[in-house]
């Protein structure tokens, strides 16, 4: 299954339980990847560059938490990974977009 598929289908979930924690993220990301598609011409993005993007922004939320905290700034560091993750966040690559990079 593609990463454009996987993303799609949880979108879905995540509006489907209203989570929008969840879905904020994903959605940022779908535009990324749709924005690289109507560059490239052909209309589609590979996994490869799927999965650049998604470590790109990974590493981009990843270096803004970092930033918050450093700032003395909890309340958007909580607001941009969500309550139950501001007391740990996930400094390490999402277990999904992990399998996929060994590839």
């Amino acid at each position: 299954m593609s990463i454009v598929i996987q993303i799609n289908d949880a979108i879905k979930t995540a509006m489907l339980a209203k989570d929008k924690d969840r879905l904020s993220p994903l959605r940022d990301i779908k535009a990324k990847i749709l924005l690289e598609a109507s560059s490239g011409g052909s209309g589609e993005v590979s996994d490869e560059a799927a999965l650049k993007i998604c470590m790109k922004l990974h590493k981009q939320r990843m270096e803004t938490y970092d930033l918050y905290i450093s700032q003395n700034r909890p309340d958007l560091a909580e607001k941009l990974l969500g309550a139950e993750n501001h007391k740990q966040p996930k400094k390490e690559v999402p277990e999904w977009l992990a399998k996929r990079r060994k590839r």
